[in-house]
């Protein structure tokens, strides 16, 4: 591995470890604990009817895609397009899990949806910059 190598992993796992404490914080810290108790398992329930609620919802796709993008990268079992986004899965159930037992959001089928949805988005943004670099000699 090349100089100008070490120093972009160095690059794409400090942004990593932003990226993981900005979702810790997020989805856990923002939040009063006790203050979020319930459980959603509609799908689609969370697109309202208000522009607050738009945004809310496109916010859970936004979010993941980082992961989408950072896995592949910094790890070679996540170029798998399966494995990255069952991770992102995994990842997104593990969170609502966590913030049903803490209290500290509500346990909601659409968060784990647009979430993987932002994995996916995340995995092709990589795969497309990827496919680049290797075929067209950037």
């Amino acid at each position: 591995m090349g100089y100008s190598n070490k120093i972009s992993k160095k690059i794409s796992f400090t942004i990593f470890l932003a990226y993981v404490v900005v979702i810790f914080y997020t989805a856990f810290l923002s939040r009063e604990p006790g203050s979020r108790k319930s459980i959603s398992l509609v799908l689609f329930e969370t697109w309202g009817c208000t522009f607050h609620m738009h945004a809310m919802f496109i916010e859970n796709i936004i979010m993941f895609i980082p992961f989408g993008i950072l896995n592949p990268l910094l790890f070679r079992k996540f170029r798998n397009a399966r494995v990255c986004v069952l991770a992102g899965f995994i990842c997104s159930c593990s969170i609502e899990v966590l913030q049903h037992i803490t209290q500290t959001g509500y346990l909601q089928l659409d968060d784990v949806m647009t979430n993987t949805i932002g994995t996916i988005l995340g995995w092709l943004a990589w795969k497309v910059g990827f496919y680049s670099k290797c075929h067209l000699g950037s």
